[in-house]
């Protein structure tokens, strides 16, 4: 398994069990100024895509410069 899927089910991962015990004390009664579950998928949602996007362009350049090197 490559380590941008290893990173994305870790990430979706956290996003659901910080879902799950927000859920869970909500449940409780607990009520906190701070993000929802929801926000904190859509926050985890969107670190991901962007920790993906910086992982490709970087494959990119070196896959690049790895070619140059062999051709050159």
């Amino acid at each position: 398994m490559n380590s941008e899927l290893q990173f994305w089910r870790a990430m979706a991962g956290y996003a659901v069990a910080r879902a799950h015990a927000q859920r869970a004390r909500s449940r409780r009664g607990h009520t906190q100024a701070g993000a929802s579950a929801l926000e904190w998928a859509i926050i985890s949602a969107i670190l991901v895509a962007a920790a993906l996007a910086i992982g490709l362009v970087v494959r990119r350049v070196i896959d690049k410069r790895t070619g140059e090197i062999e051709n050159g």
